[in-house]
């Protein structure tokens, strides 16, 4: 029965409040149904109802993620929209379907359900927040956090000012101004750290800005929202943190799933402050994002934690809120006039944070593209936003029509900015090169920088012996720079992290091996080998963003990747993405699990040698790899094996790419003339049979082959063998003698040779000349 609010002599009456509106209500809702059969109505009971209620709007949300993906939108624009497709504004809105699918009773239930979603997924933020990224920000995100803050407040204040002064509007919209001003100033970076997820743009340099910007931005608005000793209790000195993870950490072991007592303990100490917070009047949402903070984001307490409630979350108590958000807007109550007022601080608050964001990144000299496309990642809302929307409306902070109009809006903004960003960014024009940065261009009397990436500590003696056979000299010394990939987990932010300034933070056990590893190889070539240590943690589908502008940094001639056949896809997909985006030659290592190039050296390399044998078809590839063998045939304890395959009876068209492999070989030749060590074979087939024959007589005696990744796909001594490659990155000829059936202990370092921009609009221009083409 419905009223305004008032006694009721009902023992188990409760009031609920529904569109602003007071019910009494007799709270006679059951937990579960017998069943049809015995007549109940599944529809009248607590536990169906709200199964129903969750199953159509993950039904709809999964199918505006359908509609939408052409579209490249948001998830959270489909999520918001499945939600207020179940509201009043759509299907809600006959009035039958509203009373069988939301019964006032049934609403307690999923307010309750809802608010649980919200805490636990802000919790679940906190916890990927890295507050140490504060400490290490440049001045610029400093800069761009605070002016995106308070630009926009200083434009909605001022507003706000304006339209109680000169304007007359409702009056309960006029006490809403003010409410308005914040909430659209606010900044959470949860929301920009999602695009930029969906973008794959969490590791790239206008990444890196709008993450940290937008955390400094986040916690401008936390202190102007919340007690500043709340602040100071989540994260002052890393003190409660620390003790936090002394407290879980000392029984538990790295590498091992987090018991369930701690999971438990955890989960109770969410409760505990998230009560404290309801008792002492602090805004709950945001006493949960500071208590995540206080919990340790990484391996082993965070991640734990993370894995046992992260799907949870997701899956049944997420979509709760999102319900109970699509029941609070309603678009057939907005109208025309309060929409203008609104809509008016919604742009002023954007303006605000376009503009305080570009200034200082235009200054900075960033290209005014990169500091536009800034301001508009600042702007994005998400989750939390909606959530501060939707408390606002509860307090009575904001009106029914304010909120519905802010929740349209977000969504808007989301839809309309990732796909802009999409089309206006591109990473990879960063890493071009005007300059050729190749083996094959390198003079010989320069030092050679190479980029050696590191996934697991078993990488490391076979790329220490590639870097050994790379023949440093005196006259030709090498620069190293390892790069140690961490995959990131639990935290938001990625790092990249440099072991000469950052000697002990961020350090593990691992990171120390390897750092120590390289550092005795230095110490042991000193003089002619220098070695800087990096490591990157960060997403795998993104961390080719810190190999290529690492190696544009260093100015590199090669990266050196180890090839991960059976790990995750996205090592793969990182392994593709360097291919086609590094500024230099980059070399795929298969390293054999039982091959001499696993077997580490001791301190004196005087009994180290290695029998290296090179490949030689053709093309700009191969001649690269032979580049890098005719330097590792001068080192005293390496012999070398050319092998050049050619096709009996091919007639050349492309007369260019002819004589520059010609020239490639007689170079070799010429400068190991008296080389004993050197050899150079020619051998002649005729088809793709033949020439698998050829690769199979070369299974024993080499330790290192030395392959181009692309080759002329037209050659009839390749033709059936394309067919049977397996692994594309690793090229015909390379996957062929990685395969199982390639009976060898031998590794197999295959090359791909890096053309200049120059070289690549010279090559567009006068293809006519040629007809190779090159997979």
């Amino acid at each position: 029965m419905s009223g305004t609010s008032g006694s009721s002599s009902l023992t188990n009456a409760s009031m609920l409040s529904i569109d602003e509106r007071s019910f009494c209500v007799e709270f006679d809702l059951r937990m579960a149904s017998r069943g049809i059969f015995l007549g109940d109505d599944p529809l009248k009971f607590a536990f169906p109802i709200l199964l129903v209620q969750l199953g159509l709007v993950t039904f709809l949300s999964a199918t505006f993620r359908l509609l939408l993906k052409p579209f490249r939108q948001p998830t959270f624009v489909a999520d918001i929209l499945g939600g207020i497709a179940l509201g009043p504004s759509f299907l809600g809105h006959n009035e039958e379907f509203y009373r069988r699918i939301f019964p006032k009773e049934s609403l307690i239930v999923l307010d309750v359900c809802g608010l649980l979603g919200i805490l636990f997924f802000t919790f679940l933020v906190g916890m990927r927040t890295d507050v140490t990224v504060i400490k290490k920000a440049g001045g610029l995100s400093l800069v761009i956090g605070i002016t995106s803050f308070c630009l926009p407040m200083l434009i909605t204040r001022s507003l706000a000012v304006f339209l109680r002064s000169d304007v007359h509007m409702d009056r309960n919209l006029e006490f809403s101004l003010y409410a308005l001003s914040f909430f659209q100033s606010v900044i959470n970076f949860h929301g920009i750290y999602s695009i930029l997820t969906e973008l794959k743009l969490l590791n790239s340099e206008l990444g890196r800005l709008a993450l940290s910007s937008s955390m400094i931005s986040t916690l401008c608005s936390g202190f102007f929202a919340v007690v500043v000793r709340t602040v100071n209790d989540a994260r002052q000195g890393g003190g409660l943190s620390k003790r936090v993870e002394y407290l879980f950490n000392a029984h538990s072991i790295t590498g091992k799933t987090l018991k369930e007592h701690y999971v438990c303990t955890l989960s109770l100490m969410v409760f505990a402050g998230i009560l404290y917070c309801e008792v002492m009047g602090i805004e709950v949402v945001m006493g949960a994002i500071f208590l995540g903070m206080a919990v340790p984001g990484g391996p082993p307490l965070g991640l734990g934690l993370m894995d046992k409630l992260e799907l949870f979350v997701s899956a049944v108590l997420l979509p709760s809120f999102i319900v109970n958000i699509g029941l609070k807007v309603d678009v057939y109550g907005i109208t025309l006039n309060n929409f203008g007022k609104v809509e008016l601080f919604i742009l002023g608050a954007f303006l605000g944070k376009v503009v305080g964001a570009m200034v200082p990144s235009i200054y900075r000299k960033l290209p005014v593209v990169d500091a536009f496309l800034v301001g508009l990642l600042m702007s994005c809302q998400g989750f939390i936003d909606i959530s501060f929307f939707s408390q606002a409306m509860s307090h009575k902070y904001v009106t029914k029509e304010s909120f519905s109009i802010m929740v349209l809006m977000a969504i808007l903004q989301a839809g309309i900015i990732k796909p802009l960003v999409r089309s206006l960014y591109d990473p990879s024009r960063k890493n071009m090169a005007y300059k050729r940065r190749t083996i094959q261009h390198s003079r010989r009397d320069t030092e050679l920088r190479i980029l050696a990436c590191i996934c697991h500590e078993d990488n490391v003696p076979a790329v220490i012996n590639i870097l050994e056979a790379s023949n440093p000299t005196s006259v030709s010394p090498i620069g190293v720079y390892v790069l140690e990939l961490v995959e990131l987990v639990g935290q938001a932010m990625p790092l990249l992290i440099n072991h000469q300034t950052n000697k002990t933070s961020h350090s593990n056990a691992r990171s120390d091996r390897i750092v120590n590893a390289f550092s005795q190889y230095q110490i042991r070539n000193q003089g002619i080998v220098a070695v800087q240590c990096f490591t990157s943690i960060a997403p795998f589908v993104t961390i080719h963003d810190d190999i290529c502008s690492l190696a544009l940094e260093k100015i590199t001639s090669l990266v050196i990747i180890p090839f991960q056949k059976f790990d995750s896809p996205a090592l793969r997909v990182m392994q593709n993405k360097v291919l086609q985006m590094a500024s230099c030659s980059v070399g795929i290592l298969v390293d054999r699990a039982h091959g001499i190039l696993n077997a580490p050296k001791t301190m004196s390399d005087s009994w180290f040698a290695l029998h290296v044998c090179v490949i030689f078809i053709g093309g700009p590839d191969d001649r690269e790899a032979l580049a890098y063998g005719t330097r590792m045939a001068e080192h005293p304890n390496i012999n070398i094996t050319v092998i050049r395959i050619y096709e009996i009876g091919h007639k050349e068209f492309d007369l260019i790419e002819t004589q520059l492999d010609l020239n490639a070989v007689n170079d070799f030749r010429i400068i190991h003339a008296d080389n004993s060590r050197a050899v150079y074979k020619d051998v002649g087939v005729s088809e793709g049979p033949e020439t698998a024959e050829v690769l199979h007589s070369l299974s024993e005696g080499f330790d290192l082959m030395l392959v181009g990744r692309r080759r002329d796909e037209a050659l009839s001594l390749l033709m059936g063998l394309s067919q049977w490659c397996e692994v594309r990155e690793l090229g015909v000829i390379g996957d062929m003698l990685t395969s199982s059936d390639y009976k060898s202990k031998a590794s197999v370092l295959v090359v791909q040779q890096k053309a200049s921009v120059v070289d690549d609009v010279t090559a567009t221009s006068s293809i006519q000349l040629g007809s190779r083409q090159y997979l």
